[in-house]
């Protein structure tokens, strides 16, 4: 059984544990079939756009019926009630509308519709109570003593944007609460003068004004995008971006779950390749809708079905893992639950999970988080000024940026493989754990493990980067394996076995990688070994 199908079972099974309830508000409204439909899985080009199926396409994804739009006939029938349907969702066979239960009724009623489910109250524009952000925790002062690079450096990102990956080409899409402030921020001029804010939406109140609101969209960003000469420089600055609002911050409400479902399906026509959500969920205002643990599984969540249904269309989903680790909570939210995403916990500056990072595993037994970067003194931007805070938010848009870098470098690899890529080379690999998962990624060793992989001719235990090395003829290791040792010899062959250069190295240096002169070195293929205290790792040069 296909991933799809799979996906709508689930749901459908979610669905009728719930019983519609006769209030006035929003409901999504879901179809029995596509039928009546003006179009075709034989004529994708009328609904997908080109960007759209040219990632499909890349990797090897067909349309099926989950990409064909609702029946315009059936949403025509709504309307003609006197019901407004806000948006309608491909994935989900479903819409949005606002109507009192004696509407509801009648439209329960008709032939095509199969349920109801009942995801917030009152008018789409109508304020409910103030809620509680679990998204982060600010902090003040200290701001000198943070050193304004750790975030990118702690997971290779200044080598990435040394070799000339910084996402240019990618399309991210960045799903959150508002983006107050960066239409007029310094800290964001370059995308406007770029043309690289592809698209936006408000998804709250359907608009597209989404520079209002809240910060913390803005926070997000500036991870990711921002970048000011000499004082702030974001992981994926070269990429484009598509800002999409989901979260209201006014209240909580199982609709934003489908807010981030219409949005991701608007990504997904737009051609996005990744998309970073700081966003979870499992407690609600209307305590009705709250998940349990247990439906922390991967096929329960409305918005880890949206996730896991983005990912089967080639996106790269990257979330936050929570920020529950301190409260009775303790574990994951969704969509961090989904299984072909990368959900990012918390680390400190000394590399060990942030107290508030939450747990996993998820219900059903599987690793999470995937992996984790700095969320705990993290640099920010928003408005005229950088700030420092925490949470799992702005570790996410860390890994985001190094995800569209890699991504950039190899443009072959499908969405799959670029996350397994990751998960595999960080730093805890060997044994994940339920606190910061596969561990810290690192651009150098994904990098070298998508280049060597391939061939396996030799075992990789160390990394050499860049490679192929060129006229620069300076070269990085790195290696994980060495710790505990204090120096080692790096010795350079010929193909044929023969010695031609040999240097040491000093490794008190830790997870940051040695520079190595290699003028010396002619065009050509060398084996590397690196020897330190009797431990001989291998790897292999290019030298252009």
């Amino acid at each position: 059984m296909n991933l799809r199908n799979n996906l709508l079972l689930a749901f459908i099974a979610f669905l009728f544990t719930i019983t519609v309830r006769a209030e006035e508000g929003r409901y999504v409204v879901f179809f029995t079939d596509k039928e009546n439909n003006l179009f075709s899985l034989d004529r994708p080009a009328e609904f997908l756009s080109p960007a759209a199926l040219q990632r499909r396409e890349k990797q090897g994804l067909t349309p099926d019926e989950s990409d064909l739009p609702v029946s315009r006939n059936y949403l025509d029938q709504i309307e003609q009630k006197g019901i407004r349907v806000y948006f309608s969702s491909k994935w989900f066979n479903a819409a949005l509308i606002e109507t009192d239960s004696q509407k509801l009724s009648a439209i329960l009623d008709l032939p095509f519709v199969r349920h109801a489910e009942f995801v917030a109250p009152g008018a789409v524009l109508q304020a409910s109570q103030n809620k509680n952000s679990r998204k982060e925790e600010a902090l003040t002062g200290l701001f000198q003593e943070v050193e304004t690079d750790l975030q990118n450096r702690m997971i290779g990102i200044d080598r990435m944007h040394r070799e000339g990956y910084t996402g240019q080409g990618m399309l991210i899409g960045v799903f959150d609460s508002g983006f107050s402030t960066v239409d007029q921020s310094p800290y964001f001029n370059h995308l406007f003068a770029g043309g690289r804010i592809s698209g936006s939406r408000d998804f709250i109140r359907n608009s597209q004004n989404v520079y209002q609101y809240d910060s913390h969209g803005t926070k997000v960003l500036s991870v990711l995008a921002a970048f000011r000469e000499g004082e702030y420089i974001g992981a994926a600055y070269g990429a484009s971006y598509l800002l999409c609002v989901t979260e209201d911050v006014r209240s909580e409400f199982r609709v934003e779950e489908y807010n981030w479902l219409f949005a991701a399906e608007y990504a997904d026509s737009i051609g996005v390749d990744i998309i970073n959500s700081s966003v979870g969920y499992y407690d609600f205002d209307d305590e009705r809708m709250n998940y349990t643990y247990d439906e922390m599984d991967g096929n329960t969540a409305v918005i880890t079905l949206a996730a896991t249904m983005a990912s089967s269309k080639g996106i790269v989903i990257v979330c936050s893992n929570g920020n529950e680790g301190n409260r009775p909570w303790r574990y994951i939210s969704a969509p961090a639950d989904a299984e072909k995403i990368l959900s990012v916990g918390a680390v400190g500056p000394d590399l060990s999970r942030a107290g508030f990072s939450s747990f996993g595993p998820t219900s059903d037994g599987r690793i999470k988080p995937d992996v984790a970067a700095l969320g705990s003194w993290t640099r920010l931007a928003s408005g005229e000024n950088t700030m420092i805070g925490n949470g799992t938010s702005f570790a996410s848009p860390l890994v985001a940026g190094l995800a569209a870098g890699l991504w950039q470098a190899f443009p072959e690899l499908s969405s799959d493989e670029l996350i397994r890529y990751i998960r595999e080379t960080s730093s805890n690999a060997a044994s994940p754990d339920t606190l910061t998962g596969y561990g810290i990624p690192h651009f150098i060793s994904a990098f070298n493990r998508i280049v060597y992989e391939p061939e396996g001719e030799i075992e990789r235990t160390f990394i050499v980067f860049p490679n192929p090395v060129d006229d620069r003829r300076i070269i990085y290791i790195y290696n994980d394996t060495f710790f505990g040792n204090q120096t080692a010899e790096v010795s350079f062959y010929a193909t044929d076995g023969r010695l031609l250069h040999r240097l040491g190295i000093d490794l008190t240096k830790g997870r940051q990688p040695y520079e190595l002169d290699v003028s010396v070195l002619h065009p050509g293929t060398y084996i590397l070994t690196c020897n330190s205290g009797g431990d001989v790792k291998k790897s292999k040069l290019l030298v252009l």
